[in-house]
């Protein structure tokens, strides 16, 4: 026992033999300095693995090429209803890059890493159709700064058809060279 508080590992001194393997296992689990090895035993080489990263380090391991965006890219993969998009709760798994939505998520995760990252799909593959947003307007209603937010909140693509065209029509091809002439 003694050897054991020397090393740090936590020991339970009053032990009575005489009760139930229940009762020891509750009495167990109310110790928080056990609860989490006893509880989530499956993730307990799976926490070794998460690393709660900073906001001045999520720089860093986004240009890396050693590490990417997990498969959910900006979701949170708590809660996929759940289009916030935020860096401020980064987290680095087996070398991916999980952004959660606040600490409370990111608390879990770091807890039951394997439980959110494992055998779950990143998007639902029962949906048909996927969201798309068409935003039409007189000129000069605010058409550009709606669509800037919506895609800066829900990491929507921001298409901006005159751009597009401007683009293409600077290729050299029959069909850009039609453009340009219908575009005069």
């Amino acid at each position: 026992m003694e050897a054991l508080k020397e090393k740090g590992i936590p020991a339970i001194e009053d032990l009575k033999t005489d009760v139930s393997a229940d009762f020891v296992f509750v009495k167990m689990t109310n110790d928080p300095l056990l609860r989490e090895h006893f509880q989530m035993r499956p993730d307990l080489i799976e926490r070794q693995q998460a690393q709660a990263l900073t906001i001045a380090e999520v720089p860093f391991y986004e240009k890396s090429y050693s590490y990417r965006q997990s498969k959910f890219g900006r979701n949170c993969p708590l809660a996929m209803s759940n289009p916030k998009k935020v860096r401020d709760h980064a987290v680095l798994y087996r070398e991916r890059i999980y952004y959660l939505c606040d600490s409370i998520e990111k608390q879990r995760f770091l807890n039951e890493p394997s439980r959110f990252t494992k055998a779950v799909e990143s998007v639902p593959r029962d949906v048909l159709s996927k969201p798309q947003v068409c935003v039409l307007g007189l000129p000069k209603s605010g058409k550009t700064t709606l669509c800037e937010r919506i895609a800066a909140e829900t990491g929507a693509v921001h298409l901006n058809m005159d751009a597009i065209l401007e683009e293409y029509m600077e290729r050299d091809c029959t069909q850009c060279e039609r453009i340009r002439k219908w575009m005069k």
